[in-house]
Protein backbone atom coordinates (compact mmCIF):
# COMPACT_ATOMS: atom_id res chain seq x y z
CA UNK A 1 0.00 0.00 0.00
CA UNK A 2 1.24 3.58 -0.44
CA UNK A 3 1.91 6.28 2.18
CA UNK A 4 0.58 9.94 1.24
CA UNK A 5 2.97 11.49 -1.35
CA UNK A 6 3.43 14.43 1.38
CA UNK A 7 5.14 11.44 3.72
CA UNK A 8 7.24 10.45 0.91
CA UNK A 9 8.17 14.18 0.90
CA UNK A 10 9.02 14.37 4.23
CA UNK A 11 10.93 11.69 4.36
CA UNK A 12 13.22 12.77 1.64
CA UNK A 13 13.44 16.22 3.51
CA UNK A 14 14.94 14.60 6.15
CA UNK A 15 16.90 12.38 4.38
CA UNK A 16 18.31 15.54 2.27
CA UNK A 17 18.99 17.58 5.37
CA UNK A 18 21.01 14.43 7.53
CA UNK A 19 23.15 14.16 4.47
CA UNK A 20 23.73 18.06 3.90
CA UNK A 21 23.72 19.71 7.29
CA UNK A 22 23.78 16.89 10.28
CA UNK A 23 26.77 14.65 9.86
CA UNK A 24 25.44 13.62 13.22
CA UNK A 25 22.05 12.26 12.36
CA UNK A 26 23.34 10.35 9.24
CA UNK A 27 26.36 8.92 10.54
CA UNK A 28 23.64 7.48 13.23
CA UNK A 29 20.96 6.53 10.55
CA UNK A 30 21.76 7.23 7.63
CA UNK A 31 21.70 4.00 6.17
CA UNK A 32 18.77 2.80 7.60
CA UNK A 33 16.50 5.97 6.42
CA UNK A 34 17.66 5.70 2.72
CA UNK A 35 16.28 1.72 2.59
CA UNK A 36 13.51 1.26 0.58
CA UNK A 37 10.77 0.84 3.60
CA UNK A 38 7.39 -0.97 3.01
CA UNK A 39 4.66 1.22 3.52
CA UNK A 40 1.39 0.36 5.86
CA UNK A 41 -1.21 2.94 4.95
CA UNK A 42 -2.78 4.47 8.35
CA UNK A 43 -5.67 6.44 9.42
CA UNK A 44 -5.14 9.98 9.86
CA UNK A 45 -5.87 11.45 13.44
CA UNK A 46 -5.68 14.76 14.76
CA UNK A 47 -5.23 15.49 18.51
CA UNK A 48 -5.47 19.03 20.23
CA UNK A 49 -1.64 19.73 19.61
CA UNK A 50 -1.62 19.16 16.15
CA UNK A 51 -4.22 21.47 15.28
CA UNK A 52 -2.24 23.98 17.34
CA UNK A 53 1.21 23.61 15.27
CA UNK A 54 -0.99 23.50 11.63
CA UNK A 55 -2.39 26.85 13.41
CA UNK A 56 0.39 28.97 14.47
CA UNK A 57 3.88 26.39 13.93
CA UNK A 58 6.87 27.93 15.75
CA UNK A 59 9.50 29.52 13.65
CA UNK A 60 12.04 27.53 11.75
CA UNK A 61 15.65 29.23 10.88
CA UNK A 62 16.52 29.18 7.09
CA UNK A 63 18.18 25.61 7.22
CA UNK A 64 15.71 24.07 8.81
CA UNK A 65 13.13 25.76 7.10
CA UNK A 66 12.27 23.34 4.23
CA UNK A 67 11.34 20.74 7.27
CA UNK A 68 9.08 23.02 8.77
CA UNK A 69 7.49 22.70 5.60
CA UNK A 70 7.35 19.44 4.90
CA UNK A 71 5.98 18.59 8.36
CA UNK A 72 3.38 21.24 8.41
CA UNK A 73 2.03 19.69 4.81
CA UNK A 74 2.17 15.99 5.58
CA UNK A 75 0.32 16.61 9.21
CA UNK A 76 -3.13 16.41 7.92
CA UNK A 77 -2.52 13.07 6.70
CA UNK A 78 -0.57 11.48 9.56
CA UNK A 79 -1.66 9.27 12.85
CA UNK A 80 -0.90 11.81 15.60
CA UNK A 81 -0.64 9.99 19.04
CA UNK A 82 0.40 10.47 22.73
CA UNK A 83 2.77 8.53 24.83
CA UNK A 84 1.53 9.58 27.86
CA UNK A 85 -1.43 9.94 30.03
CA UNK A 86 -2.77 12.59 33.00
CA UNK A 87 -1.57 9.49 35.36
CA UNK A 88 1.92 9.68 34.27
CA UNK A 89 4.04 12.09 36.47
CA UNK A 90 4.46 15.38 35.68
CA UNK A 91 1.65 15.40 32.77
CA UNK A 92 -1.74 16.65 33.12
CA UNK A 93 -4.28 17.49 31.11
CA UNK A 94 -2.98 21.27 29.56
CA UNK A 95 0.47 18.77 28.90
CA UNK A 96 -2.40 16.48 26.86
CA UNK A 97 -4.02 19.10 25.07
CA UNK A 98 -0.44 20.80 23.64
CA UNK A 99 1.30 18.11 22.67
CA UNK A 100 1.35 15.57 19.93
CA UNK A 101 3.53 13.36 17.83
CA UNK A 102 3.47 11.33 14.83
CA UNK A 103 5.76 7.76 13.29
CA UNK A 104 6.86 8.44 10.02
CA UNK A 105 9.53 5.63 9.97
CA UNK A 106 9.08 2.90 12.40
CA UNK A 107 7.66 -0.62 13.32
CA UNK A 108 4.07 0.67 13.49
CA UNK A 109 4.67 3.59 10.99
CA UNK A 110 3.88 4.18 7.23
CA UNK A 111 7.25 3.20 6.59
CA UNK A 112 7.84 0.03 8.11
CA UNK A 113 11.61 -0.17 9.64
CA UNK A 114 12.41 -2.94 12.51
CA UNK A 115 15.94 -0.86 13.21
CA UNK A 116 15.25 2.32 13.10
CA UNK A 117 12.14 5.23 14.53
CA UNK A 118 11.95 8.20 13.13
CA UNK A 119 9.37 10.19 14.67
CA UNK A 120 7.79 14.01 14.60
CA UNK A 121 6.86 15.76 18.35
CA UNK A 122 5.30 19.71 19.15
CA UNK A 123 5.27 20.32 22.50
CA UNK A 124 3.43 23.95 23.07
CA UNK A 125 5.06 26.92 24.88
CA UNK A 126 5.23 26.61 28.79
CA UNK A 127 5.30 22.66 28.90
CA UNK A 128 7.86 20.78 30.74
CA UNK A 129 8.57 17.23 29.20
CA UNK A 130 9.39 15.29 32.14
CA UNK A 131 12.66 13.46 33.29
CA UNK A 132 12.32 10.23 31.45
CA UNK A 133 14.78 7.21 29.85
CA UNK A 134 14.42 4.54 27.22
CA UNK A 135 16.37 1.66 25.41
CA UNK A 136 17.29 3.23 22.21
CA UNK A 137 19.68 5.40 21.29
CA UNK A 138 18.10 8.64 20.20
CA UNK A 139 19.13 12.14 18.28
CA UNK A 140 16.59 15.21 18.54
CA UNK A 141 17.01 17.55 15.90
CA UNK A 142 15.58 20.87 16.42
CA UNK A 143 13.11 22.00 13.30
CA UNK A 144 11.44 25.10 14.74
CA UNK A 145 10.97 26.64 17.98
CA UNK A 146 13.55 25.92 20.89
CA UNK A 147 14.41 23.92 24.18
CA UNK A 148 16.24 24.03 27.30
CA UNK A 149 17.79 20.04 27.07
CA UNK A 150 18.57 18.67 30.30
CA UNK A 151 20.92 15.18 30.18
CA UNK A 152 22.36 13.80 33.52
CA UNK A 153 26.01 13.95 33.02
CA UNK A 154 26.16 16.93 30.89
CA UNK A 155 25.68 21.08 31.04
CA UNK A 156 21.90 22.08 29.56
CA UNK A 157 21.66 23.14 26.30
CA UNK A 158 19.62 25.94 24.88
CA UNK A 159 18.89 24.70 21.62
CA UNK A 160 17.04 26.56 18.79
CA UNK A 161 16.28 25.69 14.80
CA UNK A 162 19.08 22.89 13.50
CA UNK A 163 20.64 22.17 17.07
CA UNK A 164 21.29 18.06 18.01
CA UNK A 165 20.91 16.37 20.81
CA UNK A 166 22.17 12.98 21.89
CA UNK A 167 21.32 10.25 24.18
CA UNK A 168 22.78 7.13 25.09
CA UNK A 169 20.50 4.07 26.20
CA UNK A 170 19.15 4.86 29.50
CA UNK A 171 20.22 8.17 29.54
CA UNK A 172 17.87 10.07 32.04
CA UNK A 173 16.98 13.48 30.07
CA UNK A 174 14.19 16.03 30.02
CA UNK A 175 13.58 19.26 28.24
CA UNK A 176 11.21 22.67 28.87
CA UNK A 177 9.54 24.54 26.25
CA UNK A 178 9.94 28.04 28.58
CA UNK A 179 10.49 30.76 25.73
CA UNK A 180 8.75 28.69 22.48
CA UNK A 181 7.00 26.13 21.34
CA UNK A 182 9.15 22.62 19.99
CA UNK A 183 8.49 21.05 17.06
CA UNK A 184 11.56 18.40 16.97
CA UNK A 185 12.05 15.37 14.65
CA UNK A 186 13.40 12.27 17.03
CA UNK A 187 15.62 9.57 15.56
CA UNK A 188 15.59 6.31 17.15
CA UNK A 189 18.10 3.08 16.78
CA UNK A 190 18.50 0.20 19.32
CA UNK A 191 15.81 -2.05 21.06
CA UNK A 192 12.35 -1.44 22.22
CA UNK A 193 12.05 1.10 19.42
CA UNK A 194 8.45 1.24 20.29
CA UNK A 195 8.18 0.91 24.15
CA UNK A 196 6.93 3.50 26.56
CA UNK A 197 9.48 5.37 27.60
CA UNK A 198 10.39 5.27 31.89
CA UNK A 199 9.30 8.78 32.95
CA UNK A 200 8.99 10.65 36.49
CA UNK A 201 10.08 9.46 40.28
CA UNK A 202 11.27 6.09 38.49
CA UNK A 203 13.92 7.84 36.30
Amino acid sequence: MNVHPTLHALRAALRGYAQTQAPDIDAFCGDLMAADHAQETLPAHQLPGAVELQANPPKAAPATQSLLDAILAAAPHVQWRQSYTNADDGIDANHLNHYAWFNLIAPSGPFVSTDLRVSVGYWGRGLTYPRHRHEPEEIYLTVAGCATYTSEGRAPVVGGPGTTICHYSNQPHAATFFDAPLLAAAFWRGHGLEDKSVIGRDV
